[in-house]
């Protein structure tokens, strides 16, 4: 059984995030939940914004509910892109994965996504957006940074295991800014400044 009651694995989408929860949850006896899902299934946002396709969360009932979930057993592991919204202290550890923003841009134009969808994405990984956020609502103490490129998902959630249980050193804070070329940001940068097409 694993060492925690509530884990969240958080990431850019297209990280790996719920292939590798799934398999946490079913490596420690646990239990999965896409917080995604979980808000739309049960009414935890405001509204529907269908200029950005999405929910706009209601975060106080999204992090109230999370911590009912937390509080009611052991092994919960959460997935999602926005873990500043639940609350640090129901929470036992944030991981974060992190994928080479080179191969995260085919995995999400695989999607289907529209090129500013993609860029927003990309540039919010080559940013470190979501370990930022992470880190600031969390504290270093409880944020750990996988980097998943190259790997399959065993071997994510086998590095991942290791330092959740090895108490290993918080995030190594992953620099793509120091991997990818400069003409790669600026090609994001030129699609982020382009007109919305009409």
């Amino acid at each position: 059984m694993s060492g925690f009651k509530c884990l969240v694995v958080a990431g850019t989408p297209g990280v790996g995030k719920s292939t590798v929860s799934r398999l946490l949850a079913e490596r420690i006896g646990g239990t999965y939940v896409d917080l995604s899902e979980l808000v739309v299934r049960e009414g935890l946002y405001n509204y529907y914004d269908p200029e950005t396709n999405s929910y706009v969360i209601s975060e106080e009932r999204v992090s109230a509910r999370v911590r009912e979930l937390c509080e009611s057993g052991r092994g919960i592991v959460i997935s999602t892109h926005y873990p500043e919204v639940l609350d640090s202290e129901a929470v036992d550890v944030v991981v974060v994965l992190r994928l080479d923003p080179r191969e995260l841009i085919a995995r999400l134009r695989s999607r289907g996504w529209s090129d500013k969808k993609v860029a927003e994405n990309v540039m919010a990984e080559v940013l470190s957006v979501v370990l930022s956020n992470a880190v600031a609502r969390f504290g270093t103490g409880k944020v750990v940074e996988v980097d998943v490129t190259g790997k399959t998902p065993d071997e994510v959630v086998d590095e991942l295991l290791h330092k959740v249980r090895g108490g290993a050193t918080p995030a190594g804070y992953i620099d793509w800014l120091g991997v990818v070329e400069p003409g790669f940001i600026e090609e994001l940068e030129r699609v982020l400044e382009r007109e919305p097409e009409a």
